[in-house]
């Protein structure tokens, strides 16, 4: 939610003028595959911008998504960092669709999700992130259930054409990014290399999660006649994560290799004034390396590794039908691959395919009503076929300000670790061999419905912007991972679900060109039906941010994000108390003819050290300084 500007392009008073007032109203691109301002979208978007991005003072992703009002950010160790909606209920992301310019980032294999994903991301490649917060499987399908993450890549014509930072701090952190944009014929073309590392929680306390992340990310965009615009990407990520804990046999302290490599092209065809068609072919492939040997038993050694591939391909048409009429509609294929005996005990190549068709109206059928009508329709060769749909009412009370109204229902596929487990260890004295986890593969989707009523309200004199979302959420049949009775063995299983009741704002006010203020709040109320499975999230929430500019060189942003009592586990010994974490970030910057120059110095949790997952996983205080040039 809120304008994609800067305000860095503040006048000499940092007066607002009356061209602000009046400038086009932003526009959100992720939720129905429409470009829709604010006051259209069927729901609620968090949308951060370039501007938030370079000063907040965020390493990763994950930073930045403490922002989202409804966004909980942790992880079992330090090196496996996460965020999502709805958290700790999707604790992996599973439930989140992470996309970059459209690229679906999933990972099917063990604790499949979307957590080492948010990590194969640059930041300085990043234009905008569009968050919409709530159930968008309508538009997007499986692994939309709570929400998508979608990532808005800078076109090679907006970046700088030199680039290179460097941050240094306490725990190990060394990063380094450094980047070229250039123009070949007629083409654009940006590169960047990105390292980052760090050496997690806290270093000493036992837990082995140092973080080591390589990057190299291209992209290429132009226009091939006049509206046929085709864009390229490739790029690798090699992450090296910290797993295990000292004296832990079951979990030995070990280095997971994770290497994500990937291709992407695009091509949009301007038809006419009033239709255009869109086709993406991508393809991803995950190599993931984690072993270690089972003291117990030498010869056995516990293997977690897999090499993934995802082929896709998606058309799609845009057409404007009338004044108030707008519709899109496509079709899409999917093949995911897994080959991994230590998961499957096969050396066969384990797959799903996937068909879907998805189409969303928008029909204006009067200045006041408007009406948002999706469905989303899928065939799994492994799940079977399911059909998602969203009905939304916006009315207008008045300028700027906007009820909304609907019920969607949504679901989430499961992952083909889920069905197809097989994990087996075998060794030369009785009992030859133990079963771990064997999939049963009879689990049914996820399923979940929701309810919600919206407002939102945009006082453009006094650039303030209010967005309050409230909704009743509905799980039935929650995929989990259970020890089957008399048996070591474990397998997934459909349990009850649960019963969400949730309400959230986000404010955000420019009062000055050079003052941005954001806050957001969530209260969550949610119930078990099956109550042997406890996992609570906070039931307050709360995320704030403080942007000021002093003069022409000074930079000053201040962050906070606190929560109220809650478990990532069961309840009692694994409960974590309420806390409150301050970031703060000061810059000065500077130019030397057609060099800028900027020097920050950050502190992430002013405060001190404090519990992140468990009580005794304790996350530290971190300072670096940042030095950035770009010509």
């Amino acid at each position: 939610m809120l304008a994609t500007g800067s305000a860095g392009t503040a006048a000499a008073d940092g007066a607002w003028t009356e061209a602000d007032y009046f400038a086009p109203v932003p526009e959100v691109l992720t939720v129905t595959r429409l470009a829709q301002p604010l006051e259209h979208v069927p729901g609620s978007v968090t949308v951060i911008d370039r501007d938030i991005i370079q000063r907040s003072g965020a390493r990763d992703m994950t930073d930045l998504l403490r922002l989202v009002p409804g966004y909980l950010v942790g992880g079992f160790n330090g090196a496996n960092i996460t965020a999502a909606y709805h958290m700790p209920l999707d604790e992996y992301g599973q439930r989140n669709l992470v996309l970059v310019d459209g690229r679906s980032l999933y990972n099917s294999g063990y604790a499949n999700g979307t957590t080492r994903a948010l990590m194969t991301v640059a930041l300085d490649d990043i234009e905008r992130i569009e968050v919409f917060r709530g159930t968008n499987s309508a538009a997007y399908g499986a692994n939309a259930l709570f929400g998508v993450i979608n990532v808005i890549t800078r076109h090679p014509a907006d970046v700088e054409r030199r680039r290179v930072a460097i941050s240094v701090g306490n725990d190990g952190i060394r990063d380094v990014t450094a980047g070229l944009a250039w123009e070949h014929g007629a083409s654009q073309h940006r590169l960047t290399v990105h390292r980052r590392g760090d050496e997690g929680y806290r270093p000493g306390s036992g837990v082995n999660d140092d973080r080591r992340v390589a990057q190299l990310h291209w992209r290429a965009d132009g226009v091939a006649a006049p509206g046929w615009e085709w864009s390229w990407r490739a790029g690798v990520s090699d992450l090296a994560l910290g797993m295990g804990y000292a004296g832990n046999v079951g979990d030995a302290p070990r280095t997971m290799r994770y290497r994500n490599l990937y291709g992407q092209a695009q091509l949009r065809v301007e038809v006419s004034a009033s239709d255009a068609v869109q086709a993406m072919l991508s393809w991803d492939r995950i190599d993931t390396d984690d072993r270690f040997d089972y003291a117990p038993i030498p010869p056995v050694v516990v293997d977690f590794g897999a090499r993934e591939q995802r082929l896709a391909l998606e058309l799609q048409h845009q057409r404007q039908w009338g004044e108030g009429l707008r519709t899109v509609w496509g079709l899409g294929w999917s093949d995911d691959r897994i080959r991994s005996r230590p998961l499957f005990d096969t050396e066969a190549v384990i797959s799903a395919q996937r068909w879907r068709v998805f189409g969303t109206a928008e029909w204006a059928w009067s200045p006041r009503w408007l009406l948002n009508a999706g469905l989303y329709a899928t065939h799994d060769s492994r799940v079977g076929t399911g059909a998602w749909p969203r009905l939304m009412v916006n009315y207008r009370l008045g300028d700027h300000h906007t009820l909304r109204a609907g019920v969607t229902r949504a679901a989430r596929d499961p992952s083909l670790f889920d069905l197809a487990a097989n994990v087996r260890y075998r060794f030369p004295t009785p009992p030859y061999e133990i079963a771990t986890v064997v999939s049963s593969g009879t689990i049914e989707p996820e399923r979940l419905l929701v309810q919600e009523l919206g407002y939102l309200g945009q006082w453009p004199a006094r650039q303030l912007t209010l967005d309050v979302r409230l909704a009743r959420e509905r799980l039935r049949d929650y995929i989990e991972e259970i020890r089957v009775p008399g048996s070591q063995r474990r397998d997934f299983i459909n349990r009850g679900g649960f019963a969400m009741r949730s309400l959230e704002y986000q404010l955000r006010w420019h009062p000055r060109r050079d003052t941005r203020l954001w806050l957001g709040q969530t209260w969550t109320d949610a119930e078990w039906i099956d109550a042997n499975y406890l996992r609570q999230p906070p039931r307050r929430m709360l995320t704030g941010g403080w942007w000021q500019r002093v003069g022409a060189q000074w930079d000053l942003a201040v962050l906070a994000a606190a929560q109220s009592r809650m478990s990532w586990r069961q309840p009692g010994r694994h409960s974590l108390p309420g806390r409150l974490r301050l970031d703060a970030r000061l810059a000065r910057t500077w130019r030397d003819g057609p060099t800028t120059s900027e020097l920050a110095f950050t502190v992430q949790s002013v405060g001190g050290a404090q519990p992140a997952f468990i009580p005794e996983r304790v996350l530290d205080r971190r300072v670096f300084v940042t030095w950035r040039l770009s010509q």
